[in-house]
């Protein structure tokens, strides 16, 4: 629990989260500062959740998908320049 009154959360360097006395909530990232409503935060907050879960659902595939052994990186000559591609 937060001992500043309003304030929902705090990540120092990074940003806030707090209700005013208006009923607003203020999400503060660095200089930027979203003004919601109540039922706007809410929304907010479930749509950052389906980001974060299909980010790391994406994020693992592409992890697992690093690891399969079929999967082999070829150098490639193009233009003078070597690229890097996936075979398969």
């Amino acid at each position: 629990m937060h001992s500043e009154p309003g304030v929902l959360a705090r990540q120092p360097g990074f940003g806030s989260v707090a209700v005013c006395g208006h009923g607003f909530v203020h999400v503060q990232l660095g200089l930027t500062t979203l003004t919601l409503t109540e039922a706007q935060y809410l929304r907010f907050v479930a749509m950052v959740n389906d980001s974060a879960a299909t980010f790391e659902t994406e994020r693992q595939a592409r992890f697992e998908s690093s690891l399969d052994p079929t999967k082999v990186v070829k150098r490639e000559r193009t233009e003078g320049d070597l690229t890097d591609y996936l075979a398969g």
